[in-house]
């Protein structure tokens, strides 16, 4: 494995305070919060957009006068720059995403929120070497496109991406999509030449695309020593729907409008007219245009990584197209098989101290620890002072003693483990908690499923009447008939209908059938229905998670509910919902079936074991709320 550890003891930052949304000075506070302290110099840089100034520069007088940690504070764009700086140095860079995008934080498995970002930084650091692509003076960490996306991030300007955040991206492109022509490229590949037609050539060190569940491809790593091409080849619409589906599901290698390469050494992108230039986005800023030359530089930039990112070198890079398992646990995200069988003996331990429960007062004496080591502790107080382990070490850690203060131990151990990770690791930690407790692997055991029943009525007990009440539709709806091919039918629901992309996907579906009101629609409905998704995503689930009591982590445990993400209300069914609302308007005769997939993809979230119900009732509330009240306020404005 490639990855270090060490704690920072000077931090240089550079603050990009025009990126995204965030208020710079918050940003600026926070930082003097978490990271000021008597043992660390902290010297935070603020960047000022002035014609000549060198934040390069700035970024190697500050390794050499001795820091040990460069943040960057922004965008990828900020983080292309600072990261030119630092290549080859052994000096790493962390990241703090407050821009608009933010992909390469997906890619690295970092949090996405300040204050988590920021956290991860105050500890003890997890540094990984990832390549970097030489484009002159800059180095590209993550895309390096020309085509479809460089021509939207020319013509999107930093007043809508600061106002309408991705929207403003989608809007561009999908103008730009309905009306571009491939155009015919010359590139050279590791020496070899081609001559292609593509309306978009991308040179990706990852394959994230910065919303999941859409990816350029699951085996695209920053840390292989290899750059990947792809090729774009779509003409029409219906091309672009397809390209999108490939995307979305992981089929991109089997698209008929996606074509791959890999590159160890240089890429040569030229256009075949030398009349034509078009301009080149590197990490989402422009950089230029054709004709352009690339170099690998393997490993160049050491970066502080998450606990869910897997180092190329120590274990074969995940597929993310893995299916439910036949055992029939109901997942959330796709997990690496090598990670979740990691997690095996885990469930086994859980199991074990579950089965050990055999009467109503052993399960209330579980309950009374739990409540007693539980309360008045928050979910994020408890994830930030524990150390991640490893599955087998936790598993010998819960295993052995079966008394009442032993079960309730295991139980908040486990749940601390899933509060102190981050990405994969966390999503395949809780599988293994869910697996424990999946109403299909339990009825194959008749005693583990009554000391189950015996210790999730006793806990209900001790639960308010709002909390009861959902807790026990939840297992009603858990405990229903869970058929394979259903459990598919659900899982891809959700995946197509994440973040309201089911919508648009419709919309342009409609576009193709009748333009001119599908064009109309799709404005009128895209742009009020995300704002809406945005807000309950961002800033009212992050409120109530700050405040998610660590009880509720161990209590979702138990009930058999995703435990790691506080799913209050739902954005599943926020988007469902506001979209179902804003495409009645547009279509009123099909209302009956848009009500019907919304209700349909809110009721899979309880199905698959994410959400309460009361979570998607207040979500769907919610989003169709806000969708109504931004619609009014885009339409006055």
């Amino acid at each position: 494995m490639h990855s270090t550890h060490q704690r920072a003891t000077k931090v240089f930052v550079v603050l990009n305070p025009v990126a995204g949304t965030s208020d710079p000075e918050m940003v600026r506070v926070a930082f003097e919060q978490r990271l000021g302290s008597p043992e660390r110099e902290l010297e935070i840089y603020t960047t000022t957009g002035a014609d000549g100034e060198d934040i390069p520069a700035r970024v190697r007088e500050a390794v050499a006068g001795g820091c040990d940690l460069v943040v960057a504070a922004g965008g990828d764009g900020t983080v292309a720059t600072v990261a030119g700086a630092l290549a080859g140095s052994n000096v790493p860079l962390g990241i703090v995403p407050i821009g608009t995008a933010n992909v390469l934080v997906h890619v690295l498995a970092l949090p996405l929120e300040l204050e988590p970002a920021l956290d991860l930084l105050a500890a003890d650091l997890r540094i990984v070497a990832i390549d970097g692509m030489r484009l002159g003076d800059h180095l590209g960490l993550l895309h390096i496109s020309v085509g479809l996306t460089s021509l939207m991030q020319r013509d999107t300007s930093r007043e809508a991406k600061r106002r309408f955040g991705r929207l403003a991206y989608f809007y561009v492109a999908a103008r730009w999509a309905l009306g571009m022509q491939p155009q015919r490229f010359v590139l050279v590949i590791d020496g070899v030449r081609h001559r292609v037609s593509a309306s978009q050539v991308l040179v990706a060190n990852g394959g994230e695309m910065g919303q999941s569940p859409f990816s350029w491809g699951t085996d695209i790593v920053p840390d292989d020593g290899v750059i990947d091409v792809c090729l774009i080849t779509a003409r029409t619409l219906r091309d672009y729907l397809q390209v999108g589906w490939a995307t979305m599901t992981g089929r991109q290698h089997a698209s008929e409008q996606m074509r791959y390469f890999k590159a160890r050494q240089s890429v040569a992108i030229n256009m075949k007219s030398k009349r034509s230039r078009m301009p080149v986005q590197l990490d989402g800023d422009l950089v230029g245009t054709t004709p352009i030359q690339i170099t690998v530089e393997p490993r160049t930039v050491r970066c502080v990584v998450g606990a869910g990112f897997l180092a190329h070198d120590a274990a074969p890079q995940p597929s993310l197209t893995t299916t439910l398992p036949p055992e029939g646990a109901l997942l959330d995200e796709p997990v690496d098989p090598e990670v979740a069988a990691r997690m095996a003996p885990l469930t086994d331990a859980l199991r074990e101290q579950f089965g050990q429960i055999v009467g109503p007062e052993q399960a209330r004496q579980v309950v009374d620890v739990l409540i007693r080591l539980a309360a008045d502790r928050t979910a994020s107080s408890v994830g930030q002072t524990v150390d991640a382990v490893e599955a087998q070490q936790l598993a010998g850690q819960i295993a052995g003693r079966h008394d009442a203060e032993a079960i309730a131990d295991a139980l908040l151990a486990v749940a601390a483990q899933i509060e102190a990770r981050e990405g994969m690791s966390r999503e395949a930690l809780e599988q293994a908690a869910r697996r424990a407790t999946n109403p299909q692997i339990t009825d194959r055991d008749p005693k583990l499923a009554g000391s189950l029943s015996l210790l999730r009525t006793e806990l209900i007990e001790q639960m308010g009447p709002y909390h009861a009440l959902d807790s026990r539709l939840f297992l009603m709806v858990n405990q229903m008939p869970h058929p394979p091919l259903v459990n598919r039918l659900m899982y891809g629901l959700t995946q197509v209908m994440n973040g309201g992309w089911g919508w648009i996907l419709l919309l342009l579906g409609a576009t193709a059938i009748d333009r001119d009101r599908g064009l109309q629609a799709l404005r009128q409905v895209a742009p009020p229905m995300w704002l809406s998704t945005m807000t309950i995503e961002y800033p009212v689930k992050g409120y109530f998670r700050r405040r998610r009591p660590f009880l509720d982590v161990v209590q979702a445990v138990v009930i058999g509910r995703k435990p790691g993400s506080y799913s209050f209300p739902s954005g599943h069914s926020a988007a469902a919902f506001a979209g179902a609302w804003l495409m009645s308007r547009h279509y009123p005769e099909l209302r009956p079936a848009w009500y019907l997939l919304a209700a349909t993809v809110s009721f899979s979230r309880v199905y698959l074991g994410v959400h309460y119900p009361g979570d998607v009732i207040i979500g769907a509330a919610a989003g169709t709320v806000l969708a109504e009240a931004t619609r009014r306020l885009i339409e006055h404005q």
